[in-house]
């Protein structure tokens, strides 16, 4: 640490909901242990998450004695996940969780909810929320900031502060390259959000696909109430995605940089839980079952869901058994419906084979890296996604609704897992899942999904990480202009796309740069 230069100050605004937050958690520590850097990182948000960026600063100043505590400024107002538990959205999820077939109803409704999901809050509830981050951002004199996408409120002070700001986003390249495909592609190529079609779409369900992201898109741009609070769209967008972990695009916008994976520092599994790190290290193969805070199972109403899981688990132990006795056990962490697992499992849960909790203590990551998981199995959200892919553990995805198709797609395109309940028709049948568990365990398949995961991991890991790269370009931005969106670079000029996957993150942003994309 300099104590001649002034330190960069960094100014970070998100909402304090995990799938978005974590990232900014991730970044915070790698701007505060940068070797060569002396950092000072405001970190604004809602109190909820306010222990968490604790946390991560006690992690920042023992991983780097001398480095700088992170400075928290609460934001006033309702925040996100506030705002979604109004009865009105819950229902309307949980509609979608139900989900039965692909009709042009259903894709009104699936839009709708996804508009009211990123943009739940009320007028005078989007207005109170305005002068409290207005206030922070002149106060802290920051050198650059970086905003969540998903944070409309600040997205519009910025804006009218002509602040300089970039977006850290934990989305992925397509959420943002789709409007500068060539060919009008992101009309037909690509499946629409939320449906269960294939990569690459049949010929047949070309016109269906086509018609479904019309009918997204004019929904979405006429009958959305809420809308007036969303204008032009943003500037530079910071990635947790890679193009070697992502769809095959033949163009990536100029103003897109992608970092890779930002996943935030934890405690190893053996001082945050010895208990389940003893568990974890008595041999075997672990399958590793979460499916985040979003899922419930209960002995009534979602009863179906949990003997449907327990079922799959069933299907691979049975199946194991029959293979000759190989070792293994599982973990799962199902929330509520323990009984009806036990119904199911009794007699592996009795001998710790199974081993169901209502909460992991230890973070998902830790576990992830523990070096003893060999499926996980979770519900398609970004942060499990990358968590998985960076730990280099083959998986099983899960999806629900809407982005989380995605997720499931890249496992299969990957090949580094599978699509879990494609036929289902809700979140998992057992045999279906069961047939899926065993390819990925203990099929012939197994080594080859293994292997292509730990070349993703070591992708992944290169040049320091996601959260590294991503807060040494954040530096680079101070005393720079923000670069005007461009059409985009075709990715033929690039390395590191699908499936070639020898090219460090970094030397993509490389040729990005040369490409003139970004004045870093």
């Amino acid at each position: 640490m300099s104590s001649t230069t002034a330190a960069k100050r960094v100014l970070l605004l998100t909402n304090s909901e995990h799938g978005q937050a974590n990232v900014f958690l991730a970044v915070s520590y790698a701007l505060l242990t940068l070797e060569d850097e002396d950092v000072e990182v405001h970190f604004a948000s809602f109190p909820a998450i306010r222990p968490f960026v604790s946390t991560t600063s006690e992690h920042a100043q023992r991983d780097k004695p001398g480095a700088r505590p992170i400075l928290f400024h609460s934001i006033g107002g309702i925040d996100i996940v506030s705002a979604w538990t109004r009865p009105e959205i819950v229902a309307q999820q949980a509609a979608l969780n139900k989900r039965s077939s692909i009709s042009l109803l259903n894709a009104i409704r699936r839009t709708l909810v996804l508009l009211q999901v990123t943009l739940p809050w009320t007028g005078p509830e989007f207005v109170q929320i305005m002068p409290s981050v207005a206030g922070i951002t002149r106060s802290v004199q920051t050198d650059i900031i970086a905003v969540d996408p998903a944070f409309s409120p600040a997205l519009t002070v910025l804006r009218h502060l002509k602040a300089h700001f970039i977006i850290l986003s934990p989305n992925t390249i397509k959420d943002f390259a789709m409007p500068f495909q060539p060919n009008a592609e992101a009309l037909w190529k690509y499946p629409c959000t939320g449906t269960n079609f294939p990569f690459l779409i049949p010929a047949h369900h070309l016109p269906s696909n086509t018609l479904l992201i019309l009918l997204s898109l004019i929904t979405s741009l006429f009958f959305d109430p809420r809308r007036r609070a969303v204008s032009q769209y943003l500037r530079t967008h910071y990635l947790a995605n890679l193009p070697a972990i992502e769809f095959p695009l033949k163009r990536i916008p100029q103003h897109v940089l992608p970092c890779g994976p930002m996943l935030r520092p934890a405690r190893p599994v053996a001082e945050a839980d010895p208990e389940l790190d003893a568990w974890l290290h008595r041999g075997g193969k672990t399958v590793y079952i979460n499916l985040g805070t979003h899922v419930y199972f209960d002995d009534e109403g979602d009863g179906d869901m949990a003997a449907q899981m327990a079922g799959a688990v069933r299907v691979l132990l049975d199946r194991a058994r029959e293979q000759g006795g190989k070792k293994g056990h599982g973990g799962a962490a199902f929330g509520r419906g323990e009984e009806v697992v036990r119904r199911i499992l009794g007699e592996e849960v009795e001998r710790d084979v199974v081993w169901v909790v209502d909460w992991v203590e230890a973070e998902p990551t830790a576990v992830l890296d523990s070096g003893t998981v060999a499926c996980a199995v979770h519900h398609g959200g970004a942060n499990s996604f990358l968590e998985t892919v960076s730990a280099g553990v083959p998986q099983v995805v899960l999806p629900l609704w809407m982005d989380t198709f995605d997720f499931a797609r890249r496992a299969e395109i990957l090949e580094i897992g599978r699509w879990g309940n494609r036929l289902a028709g809700k979140l998992c049948e057992s045999n279906e899942l069961g047939s899926m568990l065993v390819d990925v365990v203990i099929g012939d398949r197994s080594p080859a999904y293994a292997q292509k995961a730990r070349e993703l991991a070591e992708l992944c890991r290169s040049s320091g990480g996601g959260r590294a790269i991503a807060a040494r370009h954040i530096l680079a931005e101070i005393g720079h202009d923000i670069p005007e969106v461009g059409k985009g670079i075709p990715t033929s000029q690039l390395t590191g796309i699908v499936p070639q996957t020898n090219e460090s993150p970094n030397g993509f942003l490389q040729r990005c740069r040369v490409g003139g994309s970004t004045s870093i």
